[in-house]
């Protein structure tokens, strides 16, 4: 096709040279200017579309480099979220232990306030502090004012 092409305007330029020089000469530049300006036209978009590559690059490089800094403190978050979760379950088991032995002092402060008083030969019997009163008395005693 393009020599095809090649020589038609070869014949062209033959037949318009019969014509005479002023109009071969005319046609002649007027078709060196056409070709200088599809040329022209071909280069401006290639570095049209060079330069649309090079920015899509650019651009493309920027979102990757926001995507992994957003993954980056997407994990610090994740960990401090961890390292925060880890502390509160910390403070739950001191709160925890704290009431246990809050509640094992209590009990055995209870436990200091109680005695125990003999009931019969081997048996012993568990009274509170408040009753001590009753108990400076002898148990003997108590059984002889009984009948």
């Amino acid at each position: 096709m393009e020599k095809s092409i090649v020589t038609e305007v070869v014949s062209t330029l033959e037949a318009f040279k019969s014509y005479g020089q002023p109009g071969f000469w005319i046609l002649l530049v007027s078709i060196l200017i056409v070709l200088v300006l599809v040329i022209a036209a071909v280069v401006y978009q290639r570095i049209v579309i060079k330069r649309f590559q090079t920015a899509s690059k650019a651009t493309q490089e920027n979102f990757e480099t926001i995507a992994a800094d957003l993954r980056k403190r997407a994990l610090e978050v994740k960990k401090q979220d961890e390292g925060l979760r880890k502390r509160e379950l910390e403070v739950k088991e001191r709160k925890q232990q704290q009431v246990l032995k809050r509640s094992q002092r209590a009990l055995k402060g209870s436990v200091s306030h109680t005695m125990l008083r003999p009931v019969s030969k081997g048996m012993m019997s568990v009274v509170p502090d408040s009753s001590k009163a009753d108990l400076q008395r002898k148990p003997d005693e108590g059984a002889e004012a009984t009948p």
